[in-house]
């Protein structure tokens, strides 16, 4: 007769398969909710999808590059809280002004000579149809919401074949600091945006109990003098920056797909006035390095040229000349440049957009925002058309441009979080290794990780000292 084997309790030693499945769970957890990307330009499944798993690589591998992302936003969101507040407070205490003196002049006395009585001016702006503009105080949710992509423009055009087209871009914050100004800014309540957000309260709860779960399985071998594997340490360093992340992102709403579209009779203007200002920009970004590789093409022709006996040369390239917004307008309004054969595809658009990009321009001075006219388009876009869910390059900048690469607050709190995450990974110097090269092999990417700054100060001097000489 089979004897029956009633509750029997699990081995007291650890596998390898009990150490993989801890870790990777609580990893895989911490790296899915701590993760909140901005809102996409135009959601699609796959590609949301795509960008999200995208997203999770990148914080296992590089979580310092997360947190560097998640506290930009986080100070871009207060700027634009401030921003918002100061010009809703300026638009209220105008109108406050203009009701009180609207009743005040209806105690005056009735006289039949109207000259007697001045008209009062009329100052305010009409409100955005459809969406009332807004004059209640941001709060942090809401400026965070504007900064990960919650508003959106609808530019309308006529192609050069006559066919409507529609461009479709995000709102940065400077975007949405300029429609706050203007009044044309639609409300939007902290109810809103919470009823938009999808956060996952229960999956957030799972990854807090495998935290503390987790957390307190390696204090108690550290307590007891027992080993912790390399692959342990690593996770509980993710933990640590889980718990940053959060902390940084407590009022970032989650899981955002669709934007709020601002409409009303001169958001067309305004956004041909903003795609405008952007397309320019980059235009001429694109124009600086045509001029690179001419100019080294130039000197390399030269130097040949004197090499075989020549005595005259051909005049070098000239740098290009970013103009002011009003001559850009006046330049792609003229007939000459209609007519003319465009070297960038974008320049048709800019020659399609640039009678309403006028009417824009003309629209933000009648509404007390007179900083255009004069002015060459700024780096700081209006608009974006991606998600920016990948940062890093706004942090550090790119090969070819002539911003990003001077020393601000963003690259040291980079550094910084760089060197404390490499930093923790040398806590596992003494750890036990099967053979002594993964020993050296760990300590050696330990270094490395704590030492990357160093190349990241390296890349900011070598661009400050070339700087003068890029466009000799």
């Amino acid at each position: 007769m089979s004897q029956v084997q009633g509750w029997t309790s699990g081995p007291q030693t650890r596998g390898t398969l009990d150490i993989l499945w801890t870790c990777l769970a609580t990893l895989g957890l911490c790296v899915w909710t701590a993760i909140h990307p901005n809102i996409p330009v135009v959601h699609n499944a796959w590609s949301t999808l795509f960008e999200r798993l995208g997203l999770m690589v990148l914080a296992i591998i590089f979580p310092e590059i997360i947190i560097t992302s998640a506290w930009g936003q986080r100070r871009r969101a207060r700027n634009l809280l401030v921003e918002v507040n100061r010009s809703l407070g300026r638009a209220t205490k105008k109108t406050t002004s203009e009701e009180t003196a609207s009743q005040d002049l209806s105690l005056l006395p009735k006289y039949s000579d109207p000259d007697l009585v001045a008209p009062l001016p009329h100052t305010t702006s009409d409100p955005v149809q459809g969406q009332p503009p807004t004059t209640d105080p941001w709060f942090h949710d809401q400026a965070m919401f504007a900064v990960m992509g919650g508003f959106a423009i609808e530019t309308h055009y006529l192609d050069s074949a006559t066919e409507k087209r529609i461009i479709r871009r995000l709102l940065t914050p400077e975007g949405v600091s300029i429609l706050a100004k203007t009044g044309h800014l639609p409300a939007l309540s902290r109810e809103d945006v919470a009823e938009r957000s999808k956060a996952d309260i229960f999956a957030k709860s799972i990854v807090v109990g495998q935290i503390v779960w987790f957390a307190l399985q390696v204090l108690g071998r550290l307590c007891q003098g027992l080993p912790v594997t390399p692959l342990e340490t690593h996770t509980a360093i993710h933990v640590g920056c889980t718990i940053i992340v959060y902390a940084i992102w407590v009022n970032k709403p989650y899981n955002l797909l669709q934007s709020v579209v601002v409409a009303g009779p001169d958001m067309n203007y305004l956004g041909a006035f903003f795609n405008f200002s952007d397309i320019s920009r980059d235009i001429f970004q694109k124009e600086c390095e045509r001029y690179e590789m001419e100019r080294i093409e130039y000197w390399k022709e030269r130097v040949i040229q004197a090499s075989q006996g020549a005595l005259t040369f051909g005049a070098p390239p000239k740098p290009p000349v970013l103009k002011p917004i009003d001559q850009l307008l006046d330049d792609y309004q003229s007939d000459a440049t209609r007519n003319c054969t465009k070297r960038y595809d974008d320049e048709e658009i800019l020659c399609a957009i640039a009678e309403d990009a006028r009417q824009g321009l003309h629209l933000l001075e009648s509404q007390g925002c007179n900083t255009f006219r004069g002015i060459q388009p700024s780096h700081r876009k209006l608009l974006r058309h991606t998600s920016e869910n990948f940062t890093i390059r706004t942090v550090w900048g790119g090969w070819s441009t002539d911003f990003g690469h001077e020393p601000n607050l963003e690259k040291g709190i980079h550094v910084l979080f760089n060197v404390l995450y490499g930093g923790c990974h040398l806590a596992g110097w003494a750890s036990d290794f099967p053979t002594t090269l993964e020993s050296w092999l760990w300590r050696g990417s330990a270094l490395f990780l704590t030492t990357v700054p160093v190349w990241g100060g390296l890349w900011v001097l070598w661009w400050k000292g070339t700087e003068v000489s890029r466009f000799w």
